[in-house]
């Protein structure tokens, strides 16, 4: 069943818009604290605690990740004045001021992949010439809820999208989000790069607690569906090595490789990781092939009479984004722990 969470949009949250469409500040969605289950958590305890949603706004099929914070100085502070959850009107999701006060805007919550880490909230303006706008008015109306918002959860006929393509819809990142992925990865960064030592104790530890391990990759923002997006993204959509991609319609021959694997401990940090079509993962993961720290590839001696060997010393697509460039901590873990791997695997004993 469809979930929603419906809001009259206010003046002074939409920049205190002027006659002449310029506004005197940035552009927001307060959102109400009874309709935070509807959204990611967020912390008191950490202040102006913040993570990145993605969004589908009504006009484009582009999937957005915006910024999605908690200003909640009145919590961690003894002076603290402000306590309120903000999604903020990007370029991306508002770029021409489209929503106005008295507007109405619905987000629906669709789940991806089966996983509740990360849902997609596809985004929907009502002016009170829209046929609809009465129905959504009266909603809020008799909602318990003060200050213009409404959950409701069932079916909304008017709305109408198909779902049915949700991991190949084109992803953007917003700047503010942008700046929020790097300040989180490099909070993570500094918790996940640990001493080989230290991370056998660690697997030894909590080898039967998952949950454990996914938090320490970091799992509140990044996550296998935000791995793949944000990798899939920064090499283009084309595999880093051959720069070419088999592709039709919506459908990419084209898959995020873990330079240091998931079962090595390896985060799902954008840094961690490649875009490879399905053959170049193939040997990257059995470790025919690694890269160097120049991002050049190397290919085993032991196959170097294969068709691998073409690119041998081949420079792969070097992210624009330094965020989104290949870590020299997982790349040389790839080298020690995964290149050449393949001349140990499926091996039988004899007796």
């Amino acid at each position: 069943m469809a979930k929603y969470y419906i809001k009259k949009l206010g003046f002074q949250e939409l920049g205190s818009p002027k006659p002449d469409g310029s506004v005197s500040r940035g552009r927001y969605i307060y959102v109400s604290k009874q309709v935070q289950d509807f959204f990611p958590q967020l912390s008191k305890v950490i202040t102006n605690d913040a993570v990145v949603i993605p969004i589908v706004p009504f006009f484009k099929n582009e999937k957005v990740y915006s910024w999605y914070v908690f200003h909640n100085d009145k919590h961690t502070q003894s002076n603290g004045t402000r306590d309120e959850f903000r999604i903020y009107l990007n370029k991306l999701i508002d770029p021409d001021k489209l929503y106005q006060p008295n507007d109405i805007v619905v987000f629906e919550r669709v789940v991806q992949n089966d996983n509740e880490l990360m849902p997609l909230y596809f985004m929907y303006r009502f002016d009170n010439e829209n046929e609809n706008y009465q129905f959504l008015d009266s909603l809020i109306t008799s909602s318990k809820m003060r200050g213009g918002h409404a959950l409701f959860e069932g079916d909304l006929s008017f709305i109408e999208h198909s779902v049915n393509n949700i991991d190949n819809i084109k992803v953007v990142i917003a700047n503010d989000a942008e700046r929020e992925i790097v300040k989180q990865q490099e909070e993570i960064l500094q918790e996940v790069v640990i001493t080989n030592d230290v991370e056998k104790e660690i697997v030894e530890q909590q080898k039967e607690n998952y949950e454990d391990i996914e938090q320490i990759r970091g799992a509140h923002l990044f996550n296998s569906v935000t791995f793949r997006e944000f990798v899939l993204l920064a090499y283009d959509y084309k595999c880093a090595i051959t720069e070419k991609v088999i592709y039709w319609s919506s459908f990419y021959n084209l898959e995020a490789a873990h330079i240091k694997p998931k079962a090595h401990l390896g985060t799902f940090l954008p840094c961690n990781g490649i875009a490879l079509c399905r053959d170049m993962h193939w040997a990257f993961d059995k470790g025919f092939i690694t890269i160097d720290d120049d991002l050049k590839v190397v290919v085993h001696e032991d196959v170097k009479n294969t068709l691998l060997n073409e690119y041998h010393g081949k420079k792969i697509i070097v992210p624009k984004d330094d965020y989104f460039k290949p870590s020299v901590i997982f790349l040389k873990h790839h080298r020690t722990s995964v290149f050449g791997m393949f001349k140990y695997s499926g091996m039988i004993r004899k007796i």
